[in-house]
């Protein structure tokens, strides 16, 4: 499914500068084609944010069942925590909760999806990410999809998380005709706050950086007429 046209050498030597890098056209067009249609009709996402310091993930049904106190309550806190620099709120799917989905290799659409996380994971994949990133201790990967709509945001931080060994974040952009005032940028920043640049969200390309960068993804505006898409996640080395 990778683009066999990449030129991995050329890529390494970019990605030796920065320890960043964008690669174009990641994947062959018909597969990112299909994963951009999924992402748009099939995924189940749920709504991810956190709560007084707790990772929270709500389906649309556990979401149609708060009052609208609660639902306020909620957002109260989220907006609180984001004023200090804290938490984030968007729509995902993660590899962790596929067994929990009582449809897996059932729904032919949900099947193909799963098939997209084992092959972030597979040999094809992370020989090529170690060959970019010169990293031979990469084992797997954990990723997910996201959906960022309006008022949906990721606060500033680093994704390095003691005992789970992620050593490269990644996003695998699947937003087609993305304009930089809609928000939803992949923005990073120097080690005191200050902004360094950001990255558009694109189709096909694979965004991929050490975790040891601070990132974040600003606010997506009200007026964005579309979401956000992507594939997300870590290659990470454990065992």
């Amino acid at each position: 499914m990778i683009n066999s046209d990449l030129d991995t050498h050329e890529l390494a030597n970019a990605f030796k500068i920065d320890k960043r890098l964008m690669i174009e056209n990641f994947l062959q067009e018909d597969i990112a084609e299909r994963i951009l249609d999924a992402c748009k009709n099939s995924v189940p996402f749920s709504l991810q944010y956190v709560l007084d310091g707790q990772y929270q993930s709500k389906s649309p049904a556990e979401l149609a069942k708060l009052s609208q106190q609660e639902s306020n309550d909620i957002n109260n806190k989220i907006t609180a925590a984001a004023n200090q620099g804290i938490g984030f709120l968007y729509e995902g799917y993660l590899k962790s909760r596929v067994e929990n989905t009582t449809e897996v290799g059932v729904n032919q659409k949900l099947d193909f999806l799963h098939r997209v996380f084992e092959y972030m994971g597979s040999e094809d994949v992370l020989n090529k990410i170690k060959a970019i990133t010169g990293n031979q201790d990469i084992t797997g990967a954990e990723p997910q999809y996201t959906r960022y709509t309006s008022g949906h945001f990721l606060t500033r931080h680093l994704d390095v998380v003691p005992g789970r060994g992620r050593r490269f974040a990644f996003v695998l952009g699947m937003t087609k005709d993305w304009h930089p005032d809609w928000g939803g940028l992949l923005q990073f920043y120097e080690k005191d706050g200050t902004p360094r640049d950001a990255w558009m969200p694109q189709f096909n390309v694979l965004s991929i950086f050490e975790v040891s960068h601070i990132h974040a993804v600003t606010y997506v505006t009200p007026y964005a007429p579309v979401p956000r898409l992507s594939l997300t996640g870590w290659f990470v080395a454990r065992g």
